[in-house]
């Protein structure tokens, strides 16, 4: 009866009139006075007292059924429109807000069994039980209601975007004389008119929701700016930007009448922050940066690798840096007799440390997953670089081809401060040999790779990028 119920209301649904400022329909009264009614009757039965194990079970998975299939009409109704589709372009937000506040009423009528004083407090195993079980009934349900809210809310944040972008547009690429105080206030003024008649007509918590969507939207916007910039830009320009997100982390903040500063700094307002502090960076900086972030890959790759390990000596002696490339155990097969021609490159950076510090490489061992080197190399260094926190050992193994280019195998890193006779005034011998790991890149999406070829008539930017292609591993 009660699912019939709400299919003739969503059948029958029109605005509700009158002074409501709150945007909602028929529908999600006549759903929630439904539920109502079933909450009346499954209080008078007794509820959980009288074992949800009985009819008040049931009525209780009728109430969620019902709540959800009210969901399930709607959401039903919105993908035959195209809605999702054209990300809601056939609505205006007032309709757009109707139907989130819709499923926002169900849902807190729905939320009403979830009370703590609807539930029996006996401490028996089979009353805590089937309370335990009762609960996770209507907050499964409610999870649910929540998701499909916010996929229904998600069209508010994308009507935004346009206008939003010009707003976005016209702060980073106004003069450079113009402080940033003002060159914001269009943005400004076009996010507090929007989210003014979002919070009129959106209940409490839609409203939260919908604030903390056009939030994330203003963060991809400003990101995508600072992007559009490249090098060409000066640094002013991502400087302004930087600027700019602080100054709206406030308004959304809003002196805690708008999101908690926990949700304003969240990863997404992370991972822009330091994509604009990239942007600034000179491109020396972001090659030790992007060392510095393999380093510590590297200690937290562990042992087997799926690339194999190479096996080394690295210590300080007198005026060297000696390294002794041993051998290398499972290396991944790159010919098609499916074994390799595997050869180390040795590399000491950063470069600004290291200015005369030359690659060399290993000889070649032929056809073979697990090569015996056993060479000695020298290279002429000072210990005060080798004492620098950035200070690193690049080993690259790979695969010696005649007729294409050489095909890489893997790659590790050795923070030079932590070799003996660097950290320590004690003698290198005895020496106990390292087994690294070998590691290959992963994520193409890197904003510092991004970032430095976004750089094109820098010279250092385009060769590290060049190089760097050739070491993600294969899809």
């Amino acid at each position: 009866m009660a699912l019939q119920r709400v299919r003739v209301a969503v059948e029958l649904d029109r605005p509700v009139e009158g002074e409501h400022l709150v945007k909602h329909s028929t529908s999600s009264v006549d759903t929630a006075a439904c539920l109502y009614h079933m909450r009346l009757v499954w209080r008078a039965i007794g509820g959980s007292e009288e074992g949800t194990g009985g009819g008040s079970l049931r009525l209780l998975e009728a109430a969620c059924a019902t709540a959800l299939h009210y969901a399930d009409l709607v959401h039903g109704a919105l993908a035959d429109q195209g809605y999702y589709e054209n990300h809601g372009q056939n609505k205006t937000t007032e309709e757009i807000c109707t139907i989130v506040n819709n499923l926002e009423y169900v849902r807190r009528s729905l939320a009403e069994y979830d009370d703590e004083h609807m539930f029996s407090n006996r401490t028996d195993h089979l009353s805590m039980t089937t309370d335990e079980n009762a609960r996770q009934l209507v907050r499964g349900a409610l999870g649910t209601l929540d998701a499909r809210s916010a996929r229904a809310a998600a069209p508010l944040a994308a009507c935004a975007r346009p206008p939003l972008r010009k707003a976005v547009f016209h702060l980073a690429w106004s003069p450079d004389t113009l402080p940033t105080s003002q060159a914001i206030t269009p943005l400004l003024e076009f996010l507090d008119q929007h989210l003014s008649s979002l919070n009129t007509w959106l209940l409490p918590r839609a409203f939260t929701r919908a604030l903390a969507g056009c939030w994330s939207a203003v963060l991809k916007e400003v990101s995508t700016q600072a992007d559009a910039g490249g090098a060409e830009r000066p640094r002013v320009y991502h400087h302004r930007l930087r600027e700019a997100l602080d100054l709206l982390a406030d308004f959304f903040h809003a002196e805690g009448k708008g999101l908690p500063m926990h949700e304003v700094h969240n990863i997404e307002w992370g991972r822009v922050e330091q994509r604009m502090q990239y942007h600034q960076a000179p491109t020396e900086e972001l090659l030790e940066i992007w060392l510095a972030d393999r380093l510590a890959e590297q200690m937290r790759t562990p042992l087997p690798s799926p690339y194999g390990s190479i096996l080394v000596r690295v210590y300080f002696n007198h005026d060297s840096l000696c390294v002794e490339v041993m051998s290398a155990r499972d290396v991944i097969p790159l010919d098609p007799n499916g074994l390799s021609d595997p050869f180390v490159v040795l590399e000491l950076l950063p470069k600004r440390l290291f200015p005369k510090a030359h690659e060399q490489s290993t000889n070649v061992q032929k056809k073979t997953l697990n090569p015996v080197w056993d060479e000695c190399f020298e290279f002429t260094v000072s210990l005060e670089s080798c004492r620098s926190a950035q200070a690193a050992l690049s080993l690259s193994v790979w695969d010696r081809d005649v007729l294409t280019a050489d095909d890489f195998a893997g790659e590790a890193f050795v923070a030079l401060a932590r070799i003996p006779g660097v950290n320590s005034h004690a003698p290198p011998d005895p020496l106990r040999p390292l087994e690294l790991p070998l590691m290959q890149l992963h994520d193409r999406n890197h904003p510092i790779l991004q970032i430095l070829e976004s750089r094109t008539t820098d010279k250092m930017a385009m060769d590290f990028v060049k190089k760097q292609k050739l070491r993600f591993a294969e899809q």
